[in-house]
């Protein structure tokens, strides 16, 4: 733990990186306690990557850090879970895009760009404003509320633009072993966010995080640090 006290956590994301089935002690809190990192937390529940009216955008959060002038020794993020929702049951919240060659600025960048693009400004936004930090992004679990296909096509995507940029990813998709489709997997791992009288297959709870999460993701901070 020593090597790793002090040194500076930047963390960005949605629900899953903050908390929300744990009481708000998400992946920071954890890193912070086990390894001794010094946290910076912007991430916020519901967060998209792209724009979705009314709702967190990841983007703002780096334009605030920015605006903050953080530094950071480590960056760890998430994102597209949000993304690929259909809020209307019709169509996902952020288009997926494509893969383009130009090089997107978080500052500039519109409300209209689909996820492809604003992953890319995150990713690019990395490099320009903290060019020191290690960067690591968590492909989050297999989940019981979410169509299948997408979460493979967007998750994929982001892994794909994460190795464009050099960025090391953290699979909890394919790694974890937590399937919220299980009854048994969810009900274990995730919270009763809703009253639902089971878990929400979205939001890991404590065990969720201690048994699934963390080990992979300390594993991964370790190396990267």
């Amino acid at each position: 733990m020593q090597a790793y006290k002090g040194k500076k956590l930047l963390l960005f994301g949605d629900s899953v990186m903050y908390g929300s089935g744990n009481g708000g002690f998400g992946v920071g809190e954890y890193l912070e306690k086990d390894l001794g990192l010094k946290l910076a937390k912007y991430c916020i529940g519901g967060a998209r990557t792209g724009f979705y009216e009314g709702k967190n955008w990841i983007v703002e959060q780096l334009r605030e850090a920015v605006n903050n002038n953080e530094t950071a020794d480590i960056i760890v993020f998430d994102g597209f879970t949000n993304d690929c929702y259909k809020t209307d049951g019709k169509n996902c919240d952020v288009p997926l895009g494509e893969i383009s060659d130009k090089v997107f600025d978080i500052f500039d960048i519109g409300n209209s760009a689909n996820f492809s693009e604003c992953f890319e400004s995150i990713v690019c936004a990395f490099g320009k404003y903290f060019p020191t930090a290690k960067v690591l992004f968590v492909r989050p679990h297999r989940m019981g509320r979410r169509e299948e296909g997408l979460q493979i096509t967007y998750g994929e995507r982001a892994v794909e633009i994460c190795k464009k940029f050099n960025i090391s990813v953290c699979d909890l998709y394919k790694d974890s072993g937590l399937d919220t489709f299980l009854p048994d997997d969810r009900d274990k791992y995730t919270n009763d966010s809703y009253g639902w009288g089971r878990g929400d297959c979205t939001h890991p709870n404590a065990l969720g995080y201690e048994k699934k999460y963390m080990p992979l993701i300390e594993r991964a901070v370790k190396e990267l640090l």
